[in-house]
């Protein structure tokens, strides 16, 4: 349970920091700059959506393991 626990901190942590960079990284706009930010926008939710169901399979899971 921990490595899921830990595992999904890490997926958020990422998760945020990527979204951070999709806004500062992105700043023209050309259409190279709009796709990164789609590519970075779609990991970041992906990895955020991830990293949440595993927090939420670790604290189900919680009483069972007592």
């Amino acid at each position: 349970m921990a490595k899921k626990l830990i595992s999904a901190t890490i997926l958020i942590v990422i998760a945020e920091a990527l979204s951070l960079t999709r806004i500062y990284l992105t700043e023209g706009a050309t259409n190279f700059s709009k796709f990164t930010s789609g590519i970075l926008l779609g990991l970041s939710v992906g990895m955020e959506i991830i990293g949440v169901i595993l927090l939420l399979i670790c604290i189900i899971n919680y009483d069972k393991n007592r």
